[in-house]
């Protein structure tokens, strides 16, 4: 998951959900006729046969979860609240991220549901009585435990990355939600415009990117492994540290200079504070040799769906100024 998504406060949401009757594949056979063929590039989640026979995924954890018609679904990070309302009915949404319905962007989606902070005690989520909670690695520790000794069933998603893992994410909750050919189409069309959108670019004209941005007294970075590197990639940016460097390096001034960007691309407010970091003064993109990008920090730092959005939007401010 993005250091940056795990440093807001990931919160929930509340919206009491009425029962409603699901159409749900109920034996093996059945569920395997509607079940989902990865592609090469896309991670499956692990279809599991309980002792009883029902079928079950495993989570990121190895817990299998057992696959039956959920109606009262609790979400505690974005991707999934974002996923949840793509992909099943709102009755059947107990509960979503606080940081969700307080996001400047997109918060309208999510209007009229009451918040709970998601990292506070697990009774106040005992206390709405769901039957599927969706966490990460990020969660409260031994919430997950707590939980499901309390008769709640968990998902734990893990760390959050960017495409892959969104792929994983998103393709596990339409088996749990009984969903899994309208999963598959959404992440395919998520997958086929994130590619198109760099598609008609020369690779030669490609811009040496980096991201960065400033967290606490360290120059940090996201390249290969991230979802900074998926959008800058989708943006048709080339990402100058994924050949040295993965997931989210903490970078010397020197290590930075060495790198050479030509682009910065960070969030928006950080362009002043990376240039005024010590040593950072040599950068070219800080001597005006060179751009700084900045992109809203809720919208660059979601790897969940919103991975488009950025990667569009970067793609247009890049090219409306060569």
């Amino acid at each position: 998951m993005n250091r940056a998504l795990a440093a807001n406060a990931l919160s929930l949401a509340l919206a009491l959900a009425g029962a409603v009757t699901v159409a749900w594949p109920r034996t093996a056979a059945s569920y395997l006729r509607a079940g989902i063929r990865p592609s090469a590039t896309t991670a499956a989640p692990t279809r599991i046969v309980l002792a009883d026979g029902a079928w079950a995924i495993a989570d990121a954890w190895g817990h299998p979860v057992r696959l039956r018609p959920y109606r009262r679904i609790i979400s505690t990070n974005l991707v999934t609240d974002r996923l949840l309302v793509e992909l099943c009915e709102p009755t059947r949404i107990l509960a979503i991220s606080r940081a969700a319905a307080e996001r400047r962007r997109d918060g309208f989606r999510y209007a009229g549901m009451t918040t709970i902070d998601g990292f506070g005690p697990v009774e106040a989520l005992v206390a709405l009585q769901p039957d599927l909670v969706l966490t990460n690695s990020f969660g409260s520790p031994g919430s997950a435990e707590r939980l499901r000794g309390a008769g709640i069933e968990v998902f734990n998603l893990g760390e959050l990355h960017g495409e892959n893992s969104l792929s994983y994410v998103a393709l596990s909750l339409g088996e749990l939600l009984g969903v899994p050919e309208r999963a598959r189409l959404l992440i395919q069309g998520f997958s086929r415009r994130m590619r198109a959108l760099a598609a008609h670019r020369d690779p030669a004209k490609a811009k040496r990117a980096l991201f960065l941005s400033i967290l606490g007294p360290d120059l940090q970075g996201g390249t290969r492994g991230t979802s900074y590197h998926d959008i800058m990639a989708a943006a048709g940016l080339v990402d100058v540290a994924a050949a040295q460097y993965q997931g989210w390096p903490a970078y010397s001034a020197e290590q930075v200079l060495a790198l050479a960007p030509e682009l910065i691309v960070t969030r928006e407010g950080h362009a002043a504070r990376i240039c005024a970091h010590p040593g950072m003064s040599l950068l070219a993109p800080c001597r005006g040799q060179g751009r700084i990008v900045e992109l809203l920090g809720e919208l660059l730092d979601e790897p969940g769906l919103a991975m488009l959005d950025a990667a569009e939007e970067l793609s247009a401010r890049v090219n409306e100024n060569p």
